[in-house]
């Protein structure tokens, strides 16, 4: 009965919108996930409302979110790369030294544009990829989808979260960032359990591609880190390693 009732939980994990992608390898479906979570994210956070402070910029943050969910990630990667250099401006070329274009924030941390970095870096890789099988095969168009079309809830996210600036205020800063937390941890043991389930590494992948810019902040700030912070992010690791573990494992029995 338990094996009959595992098989079922296997077909709907394939089934779901976020699931098995037909005919893409595990770490390239994972590798993308991941990067459009981080992306999605990224963008949710943007000061938008009440005033539209950075207007270029949100544009920009809305092109590269829907060319990851419409799989386009030959368009997604120069645009994360361009975001990634401006946002890290100063790092690059010092306080001294202004981008020929300014249309959004310059972050001197490595913390705010790790975010950044990773999706160019998740994008080059798989449109690189992609590229190369499409020449192959004589099908490839620079513009046309390299990965499978992603759930569109994805789009709604970004809204709602500047949708609800609007009813924040300075004093809620903790309380939206408990409701995060929670979220998150919620995720990660969904990631688990579809892990086990399933026997595929694709969604452990994706949690560890979206824990990796955190863990540039935390490594940071340590200094100026509260206990909560270390608890918070450790939970986090915690269920992100054994993710990896378990569908290491899983790959070593099969």
């Amino acid at each position: 009965m338990g094996h009959v009732l595992e098989k079922r939980y296997r077909r709907l994990l394939r089934a779901c919108p976020e699931g098995y992608r037909a005919g893409v390898p595990g770490w390239a479906d994972g590798l993308h996930l991941g990067a459009l979570a981080v992306a999605v994210v990224t963008v949710a956070q943007l000061p938008v409302l009440p005033y539209l402070v950075f207007k270029v910029w949100t544009g920009v943050g809305v092109v590269l979110v829907v060319a990851l969910v419409r799989g386009w990630t030959r368009v997604a990667a120069p645009v994360a790369a361009i975001a990634a250099l401006l946002t890290s401006w100063p790092i690059v070329l010092g306080w001294l030294h202004s981008p020929v274009v300014d249309v959004g924030p310059l972050y001197g941390d490595l913390g705010p544009v790790a975010p950044y970095w990773v999706v160019a870096a998740a994008s080059a890789v798989l449109a690189v990829r992609r590229t190369g099988a499409g020449r192959a095969s004589g099908q490839a168009r620079w513009w046309g989808g390299t990965m499978p079309v992603r759930s569109p809830w994805w789009l709604v996210v970004p809204p709602v979260c500047w949708a609800l600036q609007l009813a924040r205020g300075p004093a809620d800063e903790t309380v939206w960032g408990v409701v995060r937390a929670g979220v998150e941890v919620v995720a990660l043991l969904l990631v688990l359990a579809a892990t086990l389930a399933a026997r595929d590494g694709r969604w452990a992948l994706a949690a560890a591609v979206y824990l990796v810019p955190g863990l540039v902040h935390l490594a940071e700030n340590l200094l100026v880190t509260r206990v909560s912070g270390f608890l918070y992010w450790s939970v986090l690791t915690v269920l992100v390693v054994t993710s990896l573990a378990a569908a290491r494992r899983m790959r070593v029995r099969a």
